[in-house]
């Protein structure tokens, strides 16, 4: 199984913690910033793609 979804700068994900915008991708931690303003990092493995979400 090919976990590699390969995030970009600006993509639109959901997180654990809710959704929000990639602001940067460092191996498989990814730093999104939340639709509250706050900064947050995330596993890759944690985050869902939310570019196709209407």
């Amino acid at each position: 199984m090919d976990n590699s979804t390969g995030y970009v700068k600006g993509q639109k994900v959901i997180t654990p913690a809710g959704e929000g915008q990639v602001l940067d991708v460092a191996g498989d931690e990814v730093t999104v910033q939340l639709e509250s303003g706050v900064e947050k990092s995330f596993s890759e493995a944690d985050l869902q793609d939310d570019s196709d979400a209407g």
